[in-house]
């Protein structure tokens, strides 16, 4: 009897703490609920600020060793050390510039460190009070990463990973303003007015604590296609127009790097894009500041942003008006928003400078590596030649005028490049002239 009575209590007890946990639940997601801003959902022509790929890394991580030195110089291009002055300088900026919403398009962090997740929603915080939601969804970059590192004593050691739980609590904005989840992934959807906008997550992780690497590629599991099929089908009975925001790209923005770039099933999507005539994506990943008309549909394009803690730091700006969208990035200095103390430091003070030549540095030390192994004449002039081209290229700063393009190929050491190092040659074409959107900075799409 004293067990059976036992054991009722046990089970009330069980009960009630379950009535509290969801009590409490329901409260905090109600608390969350009010501090979103609704009025996003009717604003009319929303202006939605992108950027991708900032791959913020927190301070507590850091440390200016030998070690991290070591790492920054794989860091390709990217500014690691100075990612917390410059996103806070994004926060003022936007504050002061009031857009209706902000879009992360994943690598939000260096490498899944929960630290730099946990960093970058206090920075965020301003954001919230001001009523500007934060639209994120993850890269490759963010989940369950082995490579999440703290830099300490001269050495690197593991740190804690981001957990898909971690990333939809401090990214709650958009799981708060959605209207439908997808329960197989980080994806959801938001309507603004007339638009659709689905945030898709693409990326392929693991279930827990991870050893290994970030998987580079992305491809939707099947019941998330079957979310995302149902989403644009209710979207066009709606008459409201789809944007896809992604971390993968849809379409080869170029040719040479495409796999683990483009989605494995880019093409299942990509026939869902044309059979409900869904319009853009906006993608990252690649690095690229780049657009593009798709070849097969010619009424869809993609738009891929270039990495936010890469030269120009750049913010794309999406207008989404009744009858078309406007597109325009922005290369973004932050110095207008340092402080005093940070513009002691020298790096700080010339930052857009310094982030160029980071950039051109990653073209010049590749142009070097396959140089040396030719033999060639002038390859100090020709490795700064290509330096400058890579540069141009990734910001999508390729629309040159026709006597800027003269100069260029009427110089001796791009005849040479093109008679002996043909794979260099062609890099600096392609931050010449682009053969699909010539403009990679702007972009008016109109609507049926």
């Amino acid at each position: 009897m004293i067990k059976k009575r036992s054991f009722i209590i046990f089970i009330i007890s069980i009960v009630f703490m379950s009535a509290l946990f969801i009590i409490n639940q329901q409260r905090m997601k109600g608390q969350a609920s009010t501090q979103v801003p609704k009025q996003l959902l009717t604003a009319a022509d929303p202006e939605l600020w992108v950027i991708s790929d900032n791959h913020f890394y927190a301070d507590e991580l850091f440390e200016d060793s030998e070690k991290f030195r070591q790492f920054e110089a794989t860091s390709v291009g990217k500014d690691i050390r100075y990612t917390s002055q410059v996103l806070t300088a994004f926060v003022k900026k936007a504050l002061k510039e009031k857009p209706d919403g902000i879009v992360l398009t994943g690598d939000t962090t260096l490498n899944g460190e929960k630290q730099s997740l946990e960093q970058m929603t206090e920075i965020f915080k301003p954001l919230k009070a001001a009523g500007i939601p934060v639209f994120a969804i993850p890269g490759n970059h963010d989940i369950y990463n082995g490579w999440a590192r703290k830099f300490t004593n001269q050495q690197q050691i593991t740190t804690h990973q981001i957990s898909p739980g971690d990333f939809r609590l401090a990214f709650s904005d958009g799981y708060n303003l959605s209207h439908s989840e997808d329960k197989h992934s980080l994806s959801y959807a938001v309507d603004l007015e007339n638009y659709r906008l689905l945030f898709l997550d693409s990326n392929i992780y693991a279930d827990r604590f991870s050893k290994i690497e970030p998987i580079t590629s992305g491809e939707f599991k099947e019941k998330t296609l079957e979310w995302i099929e149902s989403s644009l089908k209710e979207a066009k009975v709606l008459k409201k127009t789809p944007i896809l925001f992604m971390h993968h790209n849809l379409l080869a923005h170029n040719e040479k790097v495409t796999k683990g770039f483009v989605l494995n099933n880019a093409t299942r999507v990509l026939s869902l894009v044309k059979q409900y005539e869904v319009p853009l994506a906006v993608t990252g990943h690649i690095h690229l500041q780049n657009i593009m008309q798709s070849r097969d549909n010619p009424n869809f394009y993609e738009i891929t942003s270039s990495s936010f803690s890469t030269a120009g730091n750049q913010i794309g700006h999406l207008q989404l008006l009744n009858n078309q969208m406007k597109y325009e990035v922005e290369a973004f200095d932050p110095r207008e928003y340092f402080d005093s103390l940070a513009l002691e430091n020298p790096y700080l003070k010339e930052y857009p400078s310094y982030l160029e030549e980071k950039y051109r540095q990653v073209g010049k030390d590749l142009a070097t590596n396959i140089l040396v192994q030719s033999d060639i004449e002038n390859a100090e002039k020709l490795a700064d030649m290509v330096g400058e081209a890579n540069l141009r290229y990734f910001t999508g700063n390729n629309q040159l005028t026709e006597a800027e393009k003269d100069q260029i190929r009427n110089d001796p050491n791009y005849a040479m490049l093109k008679k002996s190092v043909p794979r260099l040659w062609q890099s600096i074409e392609h931050s010449i002239e682009d053969t699909n959107i010539p403009n990679n900075r702007s972009i008016t799409i109109d609507l049926p």
